[in-house]
């Protein structure tokens, strides 16, 4: 993660921010991640959607291979739109050489040519064991989500906002389940009660923070917006849904998380009480303007959420980044050391704390 970031800042079940996350950049006409896995010259088989495996997954590729593909055509229907893009299923080794993420987190790539990458062996993820009983009908149902991000990108619903862009996948993927895979319903009633309590548990907390939660406090808050998501599909078909989300929030600005929650109370009234705790405001600790210069800390990283709730557009610049144009009503997360500050253009700084912080630059 670089000295600050803008969103789908996926770090871990997406290792980028949610702006960046899932996309390989044009402008740097580097390896697309396809390009990446088609050189390690992998196992592979043809059809509706290629795939690619690491030495010794045949198995779990096909079945995971064959699951895409009735996602892709429910998808196809849904939307009145077509996607082709290839799954890679990978080992540990193979992945460091095709991506960026964190292993075995599954990601996807939207801008073209698309691919979902899933873990050879999601057992390797933190206490996988909590999540599910069954390792392999899990990865079927990421692998629905990971083609969900493509597909709303190719529906131009790309958001900036960690939260609406994971809720936007989940939707596809949860429209899915509650159509042609009953054998999944368990992962709609949220997460296993094996998980032990997670430090964050705002879904402000997540929209702030993303991957840097913690994988596996991360992979909470999904089993979180399956809920939401089962939720707000109870009532509605998904083009409507959709439709209604994308008119809503076309403003590409990051709104306060209460902003969100509110448009989406008019969607489905009652909705905050059903999603209790996770409707509450962060749990993150607010820190207080000091003076612009390093502080004693640990150096550990760490991040630094800057609320603007001024009239004004604010300017924040951290370290020897490009100043960041924060709107009005706005916020922008910094990832940066503990002990280091980020500066305002109105000569007021705040300082990275040991652990995540929230930082407000008021009205007046």
């Amino acid at each position: 993660m670089g000295t600050s970031r803008s969103i789908f800042a996926f770090a871990l079940f997406l290792t980028l921010p949610i702006g960046a996350r899932g996309r390989d950049d044009p402008a740097a006409k580097k390896p697309t991640t396809l390009e990446k896995v088609t050189v390690l010259r992998l196992p592979h088989t043809s059809g509706l959607v290629p795939v690619y495996y690491s030495a010794g997954f045949e198995a779990r590729a096909l079945k995971y291979q064959k699951t895409l593909i009735a996602c892709q055509h429910w998808y196809d229907k849904q939307v009145g739109k077509h996607v082709d893009f290839t799954l890679a299923v990978l080992n540990k080794a193979d992945w460091e050489k095709s991506t960026d993420d964190a292993y075995p987190m599954p990601s996807s790539y939207s801008t073209p040519p698309p691919i979902v990458i899933l873990p050879a062996r999601f057992e390797d993820f933190p206490d996988s064991a909590d999540f599910t009983d069954n390792v392999e009908l899990l990865v079927e149902n990421i692998s629905c989500h990971e083609l969900g991000h493509i597909y709303a990108s190719k529906l131009g619903m790309e958001s900036e906002d960690a939260f609406l862009a994971e809720l936007y996948a989940n939707l596809f993927m949860v429209s899915f389940v509650r159509n042609r895979r009953p054998d999944m319903l368990s992962f709609l009633q949220g997460p296993s009660a094996k998980l032990p309590p997670e430090r964050y548990t705002s879904m402000e907390d997540l929209q702030y923070l993303v991957g840097d939660v913690g994988m596996i406090n991360y992979g909470w808050f999904q089993f979180q917006i399956y809920r939401l998501a089962d939720l707000l599909l109870k009532d509605k078909a998904l083009p409507k849904l959709l439709s209604e989300l994308k008119s809503t929030f076309h403003d590409p600005t990051q709104r306060p998380f209460r902003y969100v929650a509110a448009q989406l109370e008019t969607m489905r009234p009652g909705l905050a009480k059903e999603m209790g705790p996770l409707w509450q405001p962060t749990t993150l600790p607010d820190t207080q303007a000091q003076s612009c210069r390093d502080a004693p800390g640990s150096g550990k990283d760490s991040d630094l959420v800057v609320v603007n709730t001024s009239l004004k557009s604010v300017k924040v610049t951290s370290g020897k980044d490009a100043p960041v144009a924060i709107a009005s009503n706005s916020w922008y997360t910094f990832s940066g050391h503990s002990g280091a500050f980020v500066r305002t253009d109105t000569g007021v700084c705040f300082i990275f704390g040991n652990e995540p912080s929230v930082a407000r630059i008021p009205a007046k």
